[in-house]
């Protein structure tokens, strides 16, 4: 499936056709909840995860071949341009430089971060827990999410990071900044501790 979130706060599901490798141009599902334009979309297999540009994060659940909503979290104005799931925990990272980290399962606020001095423009979380996140502030943060607590910051000057990505499988992770023309990778120091 490919979710798609248009400015009008509507989810659009496309389904692929199992005999081919295109998709599809016929849609599956299309459905409302947020009254805002949609930012980011992530899926973890069971739970749909929408939000938009007033920092709302809606849970959404499969049923057949429509989307029940199952959790909103409220948000405070800023939008929430970026998310990850971890285990029961939806993390999103707002335009105001916090992160806010949920309890999807139980509906409650489990941390909210001021991690960075401007917008948080990706965030991504290892199966190990460990997330990173980079912001328009050239800081580039990694975090114990089971702890949650910062583990190592630094920052690579004179860039406007943009997105940031785990390699499959490791600690080590890329990232790239708005107008640069590289993908910067970042292997683990075997003395860090997670």
């Amino acid at each position: 499936m490919v979710a798609v979130g248009a400015s009008s706060g509507r989810i659009l599901i496309f389904k692929k056709d199992s005999g081919t490798f295109a998709w599809a141009d016929t849609l599956q599902a299309a459905f409302s909840g947020h009254s805002n334009p949609i930012c980011d979309i992530q899926y973890n297999g069971k739970r749909l995860f929408t939000s938009d540009d007033n920092g709302c994060i809606l849970v959404w659940s499969r049923k057949s071949d429509s989307w029940d909503l199952l959790k909103t979290f409220e948000g405070a104005g800023s939008p929430c341009s970026t998310m990850c799931v971890y285990n029961d925990y939806v993390v999103g990272g707002y335009g105001s430089g916090h992160i806010r980290v949920f309890n999807h399962q139980d509906g409650s606020l489990v941390a909210e971060i001021t991690a960075h001095a401007r917008w948080i423009n990706a965030l991504d979380v290892n199966p190990t827990g460990l997330m990173v996140s980079v912001s328009e502030d050239t800081v580039v943060n990694l975090w114990n999410l089971k702890e949650i607590s910062l583990q190592h910051s630094f920052s690579i000057p004179n860039v406007q990071l943009c997105g940031v990505q785990f390699l499959q499988g490791s600690d080590d992770f890329a990232v790239t900044g708005y107008d640069m023309k590289d993908i910067l990778i970042f292997k683990k120091n075997p003395d860090f501790k997670k």
